[in-house]
This record gives C-alpha cells, structure tokens and sequence, in this order.
C-alpha cells in the first residue's frame, strides 16, 4: 500500500482500543460466524416451504441469506489462516486472498442493495395500494421481485470494479522462514532450515493515489445511496411498513454507517485512509452482526416463520408449533425431508 500520509498521533491514539479489541474479536468472530452461516441455512431451507414462497418479498430475504452466509464462511476461513500458518506463504493461499478481497465486497455490497430494493419495492406496493389512480405497474409479484435482485446484483457489481482491478499477486524472493513462526503455536510445521516463497498482493503499477480516490469515492457514493435509499420517506412510514423490514433496515443503519461515514471521508481525502487499517477488525464485527442477525428478527417477528421453522426441523419428535393466528398447536412430525418441502 504506497503512502497517504498517515497520522501517528491518531495511530497511538488508537492503538488501545485496537489491541484489546483484536483480543475480543479474536473469539467474537468464530462464534459470530458459525452460528451465522447455520441460521442463515436455516432461513434459506424454511423459506423455501410452500407457505412462505407465497410472498415475493421472501425471495429477497433467501438471496441476502445465502451472501450472508457465503460471506461468513469466505470469512471465517480466511481470518483462520493467520501469519505463520502452514498454508499462509503458499501461492493458493494468496489466490484465495485475492478472491476473497474481490468477493467479500461484491458479496457484502449485494447483499446490502438487496436489502434496500426489498425496502422501496415494499414502499412502492404500499404506495401503490394507497392510491387507486396510481400509473405504477404491479410490484407486489414475483416479476418484479427477480428484477429487483438482479438490479442490485448488477449495481453491486458495478460498484465492485474499481476494487476488483486493484490488486494482483507479486511474487518477492525466496526467504528463510521467519524467526517468529518457530516460537508460535505453528512451530512444530516449521524448522529453521526451511524456505519460503513470500507473495504480496500489491497494486497494479497504473495504480495511485487517484485510482485509490476513485475507488473510495465509488465506494462512499454507493453507501451514500444505499443509507438513504434504505427507509423510503412518506407520511406514516412507520404504519406502512412491516416490523420486520423496519428492523432489518434498523439494524443496516446502525452497522452500516460508521463504514459509510469512513468510506465518505476517504473518498474526499485519501489521506485518511490510515484510520481504515486499526478499525479494521470493528467494521468486520459490524458487517458480521448485519449478516447474523436476520434469522433473529425473522423469529422474532413472523410468526409463520417461527411455525414453518419448528415444522421442518423438529423432524424427529411431537413438536409445539403456532397456526395462522399465532396460537400454538401440537402435533407430531415424521417426516421426510420431500414431505417438508412440498406440504
């Protein structure tokens, strides 16, 4: 990374919060993780039952599952291989980094625009319901939901580039393998008579400070969009909007725009882009609980999804599950797997 002018005064000033920080996240993110990817799996398997495919907006809800959930696992396994790791000098590994800095981004960003999407097509059914003499075609179909998506999919990927042509891989010399490794708890994979293949992923060389603004200026402008896209304004908004969707967007605010207030600053001034490196791991805790938060509120907030998810998964044992109006009921469940999908 060529030099913006770091700030050492704001580095040291930091620097407590960092390192008890990295301390927590350390065990924070496995457990943020794992319970994520298995939770978002599970909103994808009980969406997909016949009686919540009857909604479009539910199309929306398993695409952001499935990001959140591929994101996490890309994550947590690329936090898993830390320095000194068997696998970190190889090559593959470097190929996997590169990818996952190129995928992380688009993924994440998808799964954010379709949030917002999901928030103005909710909007605009609402809208169009509440005034009968309105030229708005149907949105309130699935149509209208798949073009939605792939509309942000494509925004998403658009926004992406400036950072998918950023890095390439660059091979440096031939080393020794370091000191450190053979006091670390990889030590036993390494002796001191053992080389290594060092690999940096840098910028290409027509890379400076103003591609570097321009990446961060796309990247601001496409948070920017997305935080005020994300909760449509209109008189009671509040009463038009589902509890469920108002949470989920809630909780895309909150986490979403001390990045998008960073990202503003560096997009402006390069310079500050040093601030990104000691936050790092806070942001990535943020994004994280965005990602692992949804199954939460599906439960918390719809009933049918409390129903439909005891239903499928309390497969080997009498169950307590709710009817229509919320009201539980009892009943047994030996089921196949096909059953549940198509019942």
């Amino acid at each position: 990374m060529f030099d913006c002018g770091p700030n050492q005064t704001v580095l040291q000033i930091l620097a407590p919060f960092t390192n008890v920080f990295s301390q927590i996240h350390s065990y924070l993110y496995v457990f943020l993780c794992v319970v994520g990817v298995f939770a978002n799996i599970a909103i994808v398997v009980v969406l997909l039952r016949p009686a919540m495919r009857r909604s479009p907006f539910n199309l929306f809800l398993i695409c952001i599952a499935i990001c959140d959930a591929t994101l996490m696992a890309t994550y947590l396994l690329f936090k898993h291989v830390e320095f000194c790791h068997p696998w970190f000098f190889s090559h593959v590994w470097m190929i996997y980094t590169r990818f996952y800095a190129m995928f992380s981004v688009f993924v994440h960003s998808a799964s954010l625009w379709f949030t917002v999407n999901m928030a103005v097509m909710r909007y605009l059914v609402l809208y169009r319901g509440s005034h009968a003499h309105s030229r708005l075609p149907p949105c309130n179909g699935y149509p209208a939901a798949c073009v939605a998506i792939i509309v942000g999919a494509v925004i998403a990927l658009i926004g992406s580039l400036p950072n998918m042509l950023r890095y390439r891989i660059k091979f440096v010399k031939e080393m020794p393998v370091p000191g450190s490794c053979l006091e670390t708890k990889y030590h036993a994979s390494w002796d001191e008579s053992d080389t290594i293949y060092r690999y940096d992923l840098v910028q290409p060389t027509w890379w400076n400070c103003q591609w570097e603004r321009i990446n961060f200026w796309v990247a601001a402008r496409e948070r920017r969009l997305r935080l005020c896209g994300g909760v449509p304004t209109g008189n009671s908004q509040a009463e038009r909007t589902t509890a469920m969707l108002t949470g989920i967007v809630a909780v895309f605010l909150i986490t979403e725009l001390p990045q998008g207030i960073l990202g503003l600053a560096v997009g402006i001034n390069p310079r500050m882009m040093f601030i990104t490196v000691p936050l790092g791991n806070f942001f990535d805790l943020l994004s994280l609980i965005n990602s692992a938060v949804n199954f939460v509120l599906c439960a918390l907030m719809s009933h049918v999804f409390r129903r439909e998810f005891l239903h499928t998964f309390s497969m080997c044992c009498p169950q307590s599950s709710e009817n229509h109006s919320g009201a539980p009921i009892t009943k047994p469940c030996n089921k196949t797997l096909f059953y549940l999908f198509n019942t």
